[in-house]
Parts: C-alpha cells; structure tokens; sequence
C-alpha cells in the first residue's frame, strides 16, 4: 500500500478558470451546449477540441492526445467525471508512455489502441466513476494522458461535438491500493486470410485478486471465449460472440473488491479467438488482437504484468 503525499499541482497545471463571454475556456473555443464543470482542486481539467462536421448517422471514436504529462512519482487517480455535447456516447481516459504531440487529434486506429493503457471511463451525463473501496487507478511518472471521445450521431445532420473530463487524484494523506492491469495475449499473433480459430493458454504463476475483466479483438473478430481453470474446475468467464463495436466497448465482468476472482499460482486462463479475415491479407497483432484484460488489486505491490504468449513480461 501507498501512502499519498500532496499531488495537486503534481502535472504543473493552473487549476482555476474560467469560461467568458467569447465562447472560449482559458482561451479555449468552447460550444455553447457544453457543461464545463468547476475545476478540481486536486485534480486536473480536459477540454477536448472541438470535433466538426460529425457525419449523420457516423460513429467516430476520436483519440486526442493531451498536453497533461504526469510529474515525478506519479500520480494516483480516485474518479473522473466526463461532459459532452450531442451526439456525444461517452469518454475514457487513457495513458501511453508513447507520447505524440499535445493537441494532436484524430480517428482511434487500432495501432493507436495498442500503445494505450486504460485509466477510468465515463458516460456524457457528468456521473463520476470512482475506482472501488481503496483501490486508485496508478499512472506512472512520464506518461501523457489520452482522451477517447466517441460519438454517435443518429440524426440527418452535420454536427459538431466536444467533450469535457475531471480527473480527480486521491485525497492526500490516505492509504490506498493501486488497481493493477494484467492482460493475457499473444504479440506475435498473425491471423490468416479466412475462418480461422487460435487457442492461447496461460499459466499464473502470481496471485491475481481479480476484479474486473473484458475481452478484446477487432473488427475481423468473431468470436471470443475466455475460461479459467483451478484444480479439476474449469469456469467460462465469457462466450461472445463479436461484435466490431465491442473493440471500444467490451462486454465486462465486474467483482466485488472484497471477494474478487483469485488466481492462484498454477491456475490457468484460455483465450480462444475465432476471425473472418476477408481482407485478402494476413493481420498481424495490432491489426487484429485476441486479448482478455483485467485490473486486479495489487496490494503485494506486483504493478502490472502481461501474460504474452505463456511467458509472464511487464505491461
């Protein structure tokens, strides 16, 4: 466990402003049907820019690369909230140690997804999302934060659409629990031209307190199937079949932190992907993923790891 000291200031940030009349926040243009909530004081604000001419009936995931580099020691975040305009859908906060330049925007590819690890996300209605009991969200010292947007516009017109996040740091002075990420994959996947089927088996070899678990392909991804064995039980934690929605937005397991999904030494999880690769090439990792993702409680102070291909590697 960690004890927190004062972080508020940590990212070099000011943490006050405000709109004006012009249209801007600290001289940034702003759309008038944009909720822009009052700054966290211990914490830091996002505006995104402002995302024109969203096509009628279009479904865009926009990644915006921020100005927000984390300080020495890092930083620990309790929740985030997030606004949109219409046709916003909703917000996740990421980080890459990959940084791009601040202000850069565009469509989320699927190599721009490979270079990110999750934070927290959020609805557009301004309802925060706080990581459970005493676990923290931990981004490491270095990274730069990475907005994802998304939106759906359902309707016969252009619009425009922005988005708006708080991210919200620990209280100082508190002990708390980082949640750890964990992913089971292979990187030198290749998937072949057709129907083709891949089985991927890991053993743990560390415990896991397990408390949240989504699985991941790409839009060539048709089915997914994740299994856990323990002694002579075997449990499925997910038969889905795919969607190429679900590449942002997964189907989740989600446990109780006080009586998460252990793992124990010896355990083992099985990843099977099924594909419909007709784009007449091989698709190599990043092109298309077979994964299953999790956060677990790290209170032995494990920080993050990936299972790749059988063998246990930092993530």
């Amino acid at each position: 466990m960690k004890k927190l000291v004062s972080v508020a200031g940590v990212l070099g940030l000011s943490l006050v402003g405000c709109g004006t009349d012009d249209g801007t926040v600290d001289g940034q243009e702003v759309l008038p049907n944009l909720t822009i909530p009052q700054k966290p004081t211990n914490g830091f604000q996002i505006i995104t820019p402002i995302v024109r001419g969203i096509e009628p009936g279009s479904d865009n995931e926009i990644c915006t690369w921020t100005d927000k580099i984390v300080g020495p020691g890092g930083v620990d975040v309790k929740s985030t909230t997030g606004y949109q305009t219409e046709p916003g859908h909703h917000i996740v906060i990421y980080y890459t140690t990959d940084p791009q330049p601040a202000g850069l925007q565009r469509h989320c590819t699927d190599a721009d997804m490979v270079a990110f690890r999750i934070v927290t996300g959020n609805g557009k209605e301004g309802e925060p999302t706080e990581a459970p009991g005493n676990l923290v969200y931990r981004i490491p010292e270095g990274a730069q934060i990475v907005i994802n947007h998304h939106y759906l516009n359902a309707t016969d017109e252009l619009m425009d659409g922005q988005s708006a996040v708080n991210v919200n740091f620990a209280e100082p002075g508190g002990t708390y629990i980082p949640s750890g990420a964990t992913a089971f994959l292979n990187s030198g996947l290749v998937v072949k031209q057709g129907v083709t089927t891949q089985v991927q088996h890991c053993t743990v070899d560390r415990e896991l307190k397990l408390w949240f678990m989504v699985p991941h392909m790409h839009e060539w991804g048709t089915k997914i199937t994740v299994d856990i064995t323990q002694g002579d039980t075997k449990k499925t934690l997910f038969d889905t079949v795919w969607d190429a929605s679900f590449s942002f937005h997964p189907p989740e397991l989600r446990m109780d932190v006080a009586s998460p999904l252990t793992l124990k030494p010896g355990d083992s999880l099985t990843t099977t992907c099924t594909w419909d690769n007709h784009t007449g090439r091989d698709l190599n990792f990043g092109f298309e993923m077979c994964v299953t993702f999790g956060q677990f409680v790290d209170d032995k102070g494990l920080g993050s790891w990936a299972c790749d291909d059988g063998h246990w590697t930092t993530f």
